[in-house]
């Protein structure tokens, strides 16, 4: 297993007052956003100028989405409201309201026409993007929907639940597909594999789970976490899963061409003092990115496990890097606002 050393550290800094809780990057790698309680802030990836803040939410922000071709943002909040975003010029396009919960998960289709939110009020709804109407509200998890997942056809959602169960559900016409008794604790998260033939699940019973997606049929159980999984990440090229939780560690498994992975992780990533909530690799699949309540955020080669850089909140009011690199991330941080960072 490797264990990455600490890098040397260095005084730069950046304002920030709460542990990322959301990590994601636009699809062409070219704009970061963040966030907290005061606004949402458009930076320029390469260069670091901030291109614009946009002011809406009035509780903390929990969920972001954004668009594949990176024009459209979108973020929901535990003012139960969703806000739609022109990321060009910055304008608010709409808020949704509708939802009698936070809203914790989102999810934009792949052609980009449809949105799909889950709420703690249990339910799931399913918008168009482009005028913001509400196409569909589906029922049947008897507790917070806590994670959304799409196959890329657009054709089916996967909802996680606190009740323990995933629902894959018809997306034309709103039907449950398939109810899978899932794990025996909350689902955390969903992925779903590039090609659409599996995705998996993470959970709080300290497993990650396999399945295949026109079946419903597990294919593999990963163990190997100590404490609850909280997030879960996929390369773009479908080769690698990334997991974390609450045991402080992330850990890299391979996944062999039928989306099976192998039963041990490839790397063991430790360095961080507390739960770790949130992971994103990078669009060219180089660098795993993870946040933890240790008021960290990580930067990792994903191909290696190195340690290439760390963002550490000192006394809950700035960022300091430990490299002389600047990493770049789009963050969804728990105090209403999303904060984005440079990456080089």
């Amino acid at each position: 297993m490797f264990t990455p050393p600490r890098p040397p550290l260095v005084n730069t800094r950046v304002n920030h007052t709460d542990y990322v809780r959301v990590l994601s990057i636009t699809p062409d790698g070219q704009t970061l956003i963040t966030g907290n309680s005061q606004d949402i802030r458009v930076w320029h990836l390469v260069s670091g100028k901030l291109l614009r803040i946009l002011q809406g939410h009035l509780e903390p922000v929990r969920s972001l989405a954004i668009s594949p071709g990176g024009k459209i943002l979108v973020s929901g909040s535990n003012d139960r409201t969703i806000k739609i975003w022109c990321l060009e010029n910055g304008s608010l396009l709409r808020t949704l309201t509708g939802h009698l919960g936070a809203v914790l998960a989102l999810k934009i289709s792949s052609d980009g026409q449809t949105l799909v939110s889950g709420s703690n009020d249990n339910s799931i709804k399913i918008w168009n993007l482009k005028d913001g109407k509400l196409l569909r509200n589906l029922t049947g998890h008897s507790s917070s929907v806590m994670a959304l997942t799409m196959s890329p056809d657009g054709e089916n959602i996967i909802s996680g639940s606190f009740d323990h169960t995933i629902k894959i559900w018809q997306t034309s016409n709103g039907k449950i597909l398939r109810n899978i008794k899932a794990h025996c604790n909350w689902v955390a998260s969903l992925v779903m594999s590039p090609d659409g033939q599996t995705f998996a699940s993470g959970s709080s019973d300290q497993t990650i789970k396999i399945w295949q997606l026109k079946t419903g049929k597990l294919l593999t159980t990963l163990k190997g976490h100590s404490n609850w999984i909280d997030a879960l990440a996929i390369s773009s090229n479908g080769q690698t899963l990334a997991s974390s939780g609450s045991d402080q560690t992330i850990k890299i498994w391979q996944l062999g061409k039928d989306g099976k992975p192998r039963t041990t992780p490839i790397y063991n990533l430790t360095g961080h003092q507390g739960a770790i909530v949130s992971l994103a690799i990078t669009p060219d699949n180089q660098t795993l990115v993870s946040s933890s309540d240790d008021n960290t955020v990580r930067f990792w080669q994903l191909s290696t496990g190195k340690l290439l850089r760390i963002i550490n909140n000192k006394d809950n009011n700035s960022f300091y890097f430990t490299s002389s690199e600047k990493p770049a991330m789009l963050s969804d941080d728990d105090d209403s606002t999303i904060r984005m960072w440079r990456v080089r």
